[in-house]
C-alpha cells in the first residue's frame, strides 16, 4: 500500500539534480525499488499521480516506461476549440492526489518536460484560465500550483514580460488598438461601452484581432429592454430552453400535451414547465429565473433546497417567478420540471427564462418567450 505517498517521496527527490542531496535519506538503489514499486501499480495511480511517476521515470533515463504512463493519461484527454484540453472530474476530488486544478496544473508542467502536442498543452493553459473565470478554487494550493505552471509555460513558451497587443474592430464605427505591457497595470477592466441612441446595427460585427502570442478573453454584452419576446434561445457556453405541456388526466395516466406558441389553455389547468439548461464547463455560483406568466400560480409555495441529478441546488419560489441557485452546476445538460396552475383569464406574455454565472455575468444565457391564453 501507499504507493501515493512513495510516488510523491520519488519525485520531489527527483528535483534535486544533484542526487548526492538525497542520499542521507535515501540511497540509489532503495530509490529504485521505490520507483519499480510505483511503477508496478501505476495503472492504480490517479492522473495527478501519474504526471509525478512519469516525470521521475524519465528524469531515471526510462523513458520508455515514461511514455506508457502518460499516454495513458493524455489518451483520456478531451479537447474542443471552446473548452481547451481538459479531463473528467475525479470521484473523490478532494482527496490531495485527486485535486481537478492541481491535476490540470501539474499536467501542463509534465508535457513541457515530456514534450507533447502544442495544441493540447496551450489547450490546457485556456481550460485552467476559463475554469479560473468561472469556478471558485477550493486552496490556495491549487491557486500556487497553477502559477508556479504558468510560469514555466510563459517561460518555455518565450512569452515573459512580453507585450501584448490586440485590435478591435466594431462594425463600421470604431478601430481600436489595445497594449498591454508586461511593467504596468492597464486596470481589472478594460470596456468600451456604447450607449442610447450609440447603440445601432452598425456596432456589428464585433472582432478581435491578436497577432502577439497568449491567451486573451474578450466578449460583447447587450443590455437592453424590449417589449418583443425573444423567439429564440440564446448562449454560448451556457443555454437554457423552456417547454410547457399541458397536464391531462386520461383514465389513471396523466399525459403531457406540448403547448405551442399562442397555445390556449383553461382556468383550473396544470401546466409542467421544463426547463434544460446546457453547461460546456463546469460552473460555480450559477442563478436561473423562470418568471411566470401574470395568469398563473404556482402550485407548491415551499423554497427549498433539492438534490437530484447529481446536482444539488435551492429553488426559490416568489410572486413573480421560480429561482434556482446552483452552488456547483457540473458540465452537462440537466432538465428541472415544476408545475403551475392557470387562474385569471386573459392573454398573458411569459418573459425568457435567463441563466447567468454570478460572478461571470458575461456567461449570461436566456430561453425563448412565450405568449399563453387562458380560456374561461
Amino acid at each position: 500500500g501507499c504507493w501515493e505517498t512513495i510516488t510523491f517521496i520519488n519525485y520531489v527527490i527527483s528535483n534535486y539534480p544533484d542526487e548526492s542531496w538525497g542520499q542521507d535519506v535515501f540511497s540509489a538503489s532503495e530509490r529504485a525499488t521505490m520507483l519499480n514499486f510505483s511503477f508496478k501499480h501505476w495503472r492504480e495511480h490517479s492522473p495527478y499521480l501519474k504526471g509525478y511517476l512519469a516525470l521521475t521515470l524519465h528524469r531515471a533515463k526510462r523513458n520508455a516506461d515514461a511514455k506508457l504512463v502518460w499516454d495513458s493519461v493524455m489518451d483520456s484527454a478531451k479537447y474542443s476549440q471552446d473548452e481547451g484540453t481538459h479531463w473528467a472530474r475525479e470521484d473523490r476530488s478532494w482527496l490531495w492526489y485527486n485535486d481537478t486544478i492541481e491535476t490540470h496544473a501539474f499536467a501542463l508542467r509534465t508535457l513541457m518536460e515530456l514534450g507533447s502536442d502544442n495544441t493540447k498543452r496551450d489547450g490546457l493553459v485556456q481550460w485552467i484560465f476559463l475554469n479560473k473565470k468561472l469556478n471558485h478554487w477550493q486552496s490556495t494550493r491549487a491557486t500556487s500550483e497553477v502559477i508556479y505552471s504558468l510560469a514555466h509555460y510563459l517561460t518555455k513558451t518565450n512569452q515573459m514580460g512580453k507585450r501584448e497587443s490586440a485590435k478591435v474592430r466594431i462594425g463600421s464605427e470604431k478601430v481600436i488598438d489595445l497594449d498591454f505591457l508586461p511593467d504596468q497595470y492597464t486596470g481589472k477592466k478594460n470596456q468600451f461601452v456604447f450607449e442610447g441612441e450609440k447603440l445601432k446595427p452598425s456596432l456589428l460585427p464585433v472582432i478581435v484581432e491578436k497577432e502577439t502570442p497568449g491567451l486573451m478573453f474578450a466578449s460583447t454584452t447587450w443590455h437592453f429592454s424590449t417589449e418583443k419576446l425573444p423567439a429564440k434561445a440564446e448562449g454560448d457556453f451556457l443555454s437554457v430552453d423552456r417547454h410547457f405541456f399541458l397536464r391531462k388526466t386520461v383514465g389513471k395516466e396523466v399525459q403531457l400535451m406540448p403547448l405551442t406558441e399562442g397555445a390556449s389553455v383553461h382556468v383550473g389547468d396544470e401546466i409542467e414547465v421544463q426547463i434544460s439548461l446546457k453547461s460546456k464547463h463546469p460552473v460555480d455560483y450559477v442563478h436561473l429565473r423562470d418568471p411566470r406568466g401574470a395568469g398563473f400560480e404556482p402550485t407548491s409555495v415551499n423554497s427549498l433546497h433539492k438534490w437530484d441529478l447529481g446536482i444539488y441546488w435551492y429553488e426559490e419560489i416568489r410572486d413573480s417567478g421560480t429561482n434556482f441557485f446552483f452552488e456547483h452546476l457540473p458540465q452537462g445538460e440537466y432538465t428541472f420540471k415544476y408545475r403551475i396552475r392557470a387562474t385569471t383569464a386573459g392573454e398573458f406574455k411569459v418573459s425568457p427564462s435567463t441563466l447567468q454565472p454570478m460572478y461571470a455575468t458575461e456567461f449570461a444565457a436566456y430561453s425563448a418567450g412565450h405568449r399563453i391564453k387562458i380560456l374561461e
